[in-house]
């Protein structure tokens, strides 16, 4: 019989919930402001705590910076997980992740922070000195993806003469959020249609020579529409 999980004291749960409304102020600061206008004292007046309360959860600004990537890394780790262990074969599992995450990826906010990370020099920097720690991270949805590129090619739905690493790579290639905003915002193309051509262009290119690909098999059926 499986042992109760013992409750979390009440103290936990409120440095967990102020950790919380910490986060989520640096991200709306970072937004309205970005990286160098936003301040420790900004934050603690949003969240109506003291500058000293903050930096007992993070002791810099960079700290909350990354702490934000982590946490987006791991909410996208939770979203990769559930969509890899529902039904489907491997191709029409990639083709879900393609789409999910395409979704996710041109949401006006999440391109924003991306952003806010990315082309700030400084921080971008500092976020390269923890590349150990985020390709740590990123180590199981690297692992999972190739499992599941591996399966498909032992199903014989992809070449089983491409390297699996190339397929790997033209995969995470293909979800770069900054070509996703240039296509959707800046070109004005259609989700719909972008990710429709990405995942005609992926599978085409990873399929056997006699197997034709096609799109990421959506059941709804709809075609894309531009605009």
């Amino acid at each position: 019989m499986a042992l109760d999980t013992p409750p979390v004291p009440f103290k936990e749960r409120q440095r967990r919930e102020r950790e919380r409304l910490i986060l989520q102020a640096a991200e709306e600061l970072l937004l309205e402001r970005g990286y160098h206008d936003m301040s420790i004292d900004d934050i603690a007046a949003r969240v109506g705590i003291s500058k000293g309360t903050v930096y007992l959860h993070f002791a810099s600004k960079d700290d909350l910076v990354f702490a934000l990537f982590e946490q987006g890394m791991q909410q996208f780790i939770t979203a990769l997980d559930a969509m890899l262990a529902s039904p489907g074969t491997p191709r029409e599992k990639l083709g879900a992740i393609i789409r999910q995450m395409s979704v996710g990826l041109v949401n006006p906010r999440r391109l924003q922070l991306v952003e806010a990370m990315f082309r700030n020099p400084a921080l971008h920097s500092r976020l390269v000195e923890r590349k150990r720690t985020i390709g740590d991270i990123w180590d199981g949805p690297r692992q999972r993806v190739t499992a599941l590129l591996e399966e498909g090619k032992a199903a014989g739905e992809f070449d089983p003469d491409m390297p699996t690493p190339i397929m790997l790579g033209l995969f995470w290639a293909m979800l770069n959020p900054h070509h996703f905003r240039s296509l959707i915002v800046e070109q004005r193309i259609s989700s719909d249609l972008v990710v429709a051509h990405l995942c005609r262009f992926f599978f085409k290119g990873v399929a056997p020579d006699d197997v034709g690909g096609d799109d990421c098999g959506d059941p709804q059926g709809d075609a894309p529409r531009d605009g």
